[in-house]
């Protein structure tokens, strides 16, 4: 593996190509028509510009894909198209929250290409120290991702089917994006009742960890544009399981309530917001 493209450079993917590249592989992306702010990105953590997808597939050995769910598929087909035109193989990772059903139509999408495709999904925060996320794989050439173990990410290697990764990650975010929705709701309810404190003081006293959890939740503005289309995803697996998605989608009403307001159209990051305790909450109301 001597080149791998990222898509894109966002928070996540791109402390983890620092590392990658750290090891003697180089990451690409096409940044052509990028917003500053992403350029800027990429330029710190040394990736390198290709200007356009077709240049990246033609350059690569491995294109990772951690994007926003809705933009997951129309990945793929681009994939597919360009792919058409190689003469050598590649491995396509696509490490994005969607429900096993997409990824599933996303390998179908490349199955008459010259593209080995890998499931994939993300558990944890960005890598920073010796704190780093696990990154789970599925499918036939899972194991060709394994070679990226350690490098800003636990690689953990489920082998399985299509779909088996990303269900444990759909798994997983429900219970934990699911949570702060509820918390943000039932703050909001507090609020717009005037119970504020009296929640937050029986809270202090008789769920503590509740207490804590909800003074952890100022990274939810920078984030909440990305989570509405994830909790869609979630909701459609628990309908393909025979489970009620409803409370997911509710929560992807909540996400994009935040999304729209002041502090969520900012998209600032927890160092940059001086709000606290209701202040906070009312702001992204």
């Amino acid at each position: 593996m001597n080149r791998i493209t990222l898509m894109s450079p966002g928070e996540m993917g791109s402390p983890i190509a620092e590392q990658i590249q750290n090891s003697g592989i180089d990451v690409i992306s096409p940044l052509k028509n990028r917003s500053k702010q992403t350029r800027d990105r990429a330029k710190k953590y040394g990736i390198i510009d290709s200007d356009n997808l077709e240049n990246s597939i033609f350059e690569s050995d491995l294109v990772i894909s951690i994007l926003v769910p809705d933009a997951a598929k129309d990945l793929a087909i681009q994939v597919s198209k360009f792919s058409k035109k190689l003469n050598k193989e590649i491995y396509f990772a696509d490490l994005n929250a969607v429900s096993p059903e997409t990824v599933q139509s996303m390998k179908d999408i490349l199955s008459d290409s010259k593209v080995k495709f890998i499931d994939g999904g993300i558990i944890g925060a960005p890598p920073k120290g010796n704190n780093i996320p696990r990154v789970y794989v599925s499918g036939e050439h899972s194991a060709y991702f394994t070679k990226l173990d350690g490098l800003g990410m636990k690689v953990m290697d489920m082998s399985g089917d299509i779909g088996s990764a990303s269900a444990m990650k759909m798994a997983y975010a429900s219970i934990t994006k699911g949570y702060s929705s509820l918390l943000i709701a039932a703050i909001t309810l507090s609020i717009r009742t005037n119970n504020f404190h009296h929640l937050m003081d029986e809270l202090e006293f008789s769920q503590s960890n509740v207490f804590k959890d909800l003074n952890n939740l100022k990274s939810i503005p920078s984030k909440a544009h990305r989570w509405i289309g994830e909790m869609e995803e979630i909701s459609k697996t628990f309908i393909e399981n025979n489970i009620t998605g409803d409370f997911h989608k509710a929560s992807g009403s909540i996400y994009r309530n935040v999304s729209d307001s002041k502090l969520g159209k900012d998209r600032l990051f927890p160092s940059e917001i001086e709000l606290e305790g209701e202040d906070f909450f009312k702001s992204i109301q």
